[in-house]
């Protein structure tokens, strides 16, 4: 059995003009990404290895997850076929994680990301369109990363946007 955390990149910046694959986060985007990562920490939803898109925002949405979990040592691996991939390109990816990495977090872009949460779980409407920073997690009832989406539905453990987390009874 493997567990699958599947997030959207934090809100990016538009201050600047520069190319889409390298817009940093803004502020709001780092602050939201760090408190995702305090929040998984916070109920022990801890990745064994963090897997994302190459983009920038993509990159320091990682790296301020991490920070928020307080383990630097998850190794971020990035991968350019996750900017702006569909599903069938995010499952090909997931697909090639080592098979002892039991928990990963994979961090990629709309509309992909949310493509993949709903496919992954037979079509559940949960979460169809992930805002940014959005995490779902997901049991997945496989022993090999390569099975992902090819046997039976992923099971919803959480779905957690960051607003959720500022209500008094967020978990």
């Amino acid at each position: 059995m493997k567990t699958l955390l599947l997030m959207r990149h934090a809100k990016s910046s538009w201050k600047e003009p520069l190319p889409d694959h390298d817009r940093p986060l803004n502020k709001r985007g780092r602050k939201a990404a760090k408190k995702m990562g305090k929040w998984l920490k916070k109920v022990g939803w801890i990745p064994d290895l963090i897997l994302c898109s190459d983009a920038l925002r993509a990159v320091e949405t990682a790296r301020r997850v991490r920070k928020g979990l307080q383990r630097e040592d998850i190794p971020i691996r990035t991968t350019p076929t996750l900017y702006v991939a569909d599903a069938d390109k995010i499952f090909d990816a997931i697909g090639t994680t080592q098979d002892s990495v039991d928990r990963l977090l994979v961090i990629a872009h709309n509309p992909g990301i949310s493509e993949t949460a709903v496919r992954a779980t037979g079509g559940k409407k949960t979460f169809t369109w992930m805002p940014t920073a959005a995490i779902v997690g997901l049991v997945c009832e496989i022993n090999r990363w390569k099975e992902i989406g090819k046997k039976a539905p992923a099971r919803i453990l959480f779905y957690r946007v960051p607003k959720s987390l500022e209500k008094k009874n967020a978990e």
